[in-house]
C-alpha cells in the first residue's frame, strides 16, 4: 500500500547510511510541508547535517524551518528530560529523581534506554497540542539511524511490553508500539541505491521489518539514479554500444566517453532496480542523481519537488 500523507501521522525513513537516508526525509518533509501538512523532522542523535540540508542550524530544540515544518536533532539527554517531565509531571520532582547521581548511572546501565527515549519524544510529538489545543503536527517524519540501530529502536517498545512490569514506561511503550502497527498512520520508507550492497541490505531491512517490527513499508526510494536518456535515444545508444562514438572526431570523444559510463551506470542501475521490484512488497520511487558541485537546501528542494510528484500520483 503507498504512502498516503493525506492520513498518516508518523513515517520512519531508514535505511544503510551513504543512501541518502537523511536527505530523502528532509526532501519528504518539504515536500509534505508545501502540500499543506503541519510537519516535524526529528533527526535521531546524529551530526548536524539537517543544518546544511535546511539552511537552518538544528539542535536539540524545535526550530521552525519554513512555513508548516519545524525539525529537531534529538539527543537522548534532552529526549529522556522530555519523556522524564511528561511521565513525572513537575521539574521539581524530574530533578529530584532523573537528575539524581546514582539514578543517571543506573539509567545509563539500562539497554536501549537511550534510543526508546529519542523515539518516545518522536511519538510524544504526534500527541503534542497547541495553545489552542489542537495537534501541532499532522505529520512526524522521522530520520531513523542506520539499518541494524533502526530495527533495533523500532523494537524496543515490544521488548519493554515483553519484559517490564506494568507502569509508565509499558503504557508508554503500549501507545508507541500500537502507533507503529497502524497502517493508516505509519508507515515506513527504505531508503537504498541502485547497487549491489545498498539492494542487499534494503532487502534485509524489509525482511527484518516484516519479521520483528510489522511497520507497513510505503515504499522503496531509489536515490541517485543516473538519468536514462541514452536509453531513449536508441540511434546513438547504438553508435555507442558499437565503439564508434568520437572515433572520427576526437573533439566528440570526451562527450562520448561520458556516454558510454553513463549508459554503463544506468545498466547497473536497472539490474538492481529489477531485483527490488521483484523483492519489494511496495512501489519504487525514483530519485535522479543531481551533478551538482555542491548538494545544499537548493538541491533539496529540488528532490522535494520529485516527491511531491509521486506522492500525487500515489
Amino acid at each position: 500500500m503507498p504512502c498516503d500523507l493525506g492520513s498518516l501521522r508518523f513515517v520512519v525513513v531508514a535505511g544503510k547510511g551513504g543512501t541518502g537516508r537523511t536527505t530523502v526525509a528532509a526532501a519528504l518533509s518539504l515536500a509534505a510541508a508545501r502540500m499543506g501538512r503541519r510537519t516535524l523532522l526529528a533527526q535521531v542523535n546524529a551530526k548536524d547535517r539537517l543544518g546544511v540540508l535546511l539552511g537552518v542550524p538544528v539542535g536539540e530544540q524545535v526550530v521552525t524551518v519554513r512555513p508548516r515544518l519545524d525539525a529537531v536533532n534529538m539527543n537522548p539527554t534532552a529526549a529522556l528530560r522530555q519523556y522524564g517531565l511528561m511521565i513525572l509531571k513537575y521539574e521539581a520532582i524530574y530533578k529530584a529523581v532523573l537528575e539524581n547521581r546514582m539514578i543517571r548511572g543506573f539509567l545509563r546501565a539500562i539497554p536501549g534506554l537511550d534510543d526508546y527515549s529519542m523515539l518516545g519524544k518522536a511519538w510524544w510529538h504526534t500527541t503534542e497540542r497547541d495553545a489552542s489545543g489542537r495537534l501541532k503536527y499532522d505529520l512526524v517524519v522521522v530520520d531513523a539511524p542506520a539499518t541494524g540501530h533502526a530495527v533495533t529502536m523500532l523494537r524496543l517498545p515490544q521488548a519493554i511490553l515483553e519484559t517490564a512490569p506494568e507502569g509508565p514506561l509499558t503504557a508508554t511503550a503500549r501507545d508507541v508500539r500500537a502507533l507503529l502497527l497502524d497502517q493508516a498512520r505509519a508507515c515506513m520508507l527504505i531508503v537504498t541505491l541502485a547497487e549491489e550492497m545498498p539492494t542487499v541490505e534494503a532487502i534485509e531491512l524489509a525482511r527484518k521489518n516484516e519479521e520483528r517490527i510489522g511497520m507497513r513499508l510505503g515504499a522503496v526510494v531509489v536515490n541517485q539514479l543516473w538519468p536514462r536518456d541514452l536509453e531513449e535515444n536508441r540511434a546513438l545508444l547504438r553508435v555507442i554500444e558499437e565503439g564508434g562514438c568520437g572515433e572520427s572526431d576526437p573533439l566528440l570523444e570526451p562527450l562520448c566517453r561520458r556516454a558510454r559510463m553513463t549508459h554503463k551506470r544506468r545498466q547497473i542501475n536497472e539490474h538492481y532496480l529489477d531485483l527490488l521490484r521483484q523483492a519489494m512488497q511496495a512501489p519504487l520511487w525514483e530519485l535522479p542523481l543531481l551533478f551538482r558541485p555542491e548538494f545544499g537546501a537548493k538541491e533539496v528542494e529540488e528532490l522535494s519537488v520529485v516527491i511531491e510528484g509521486l506522492l500525487k500520483m500515489g
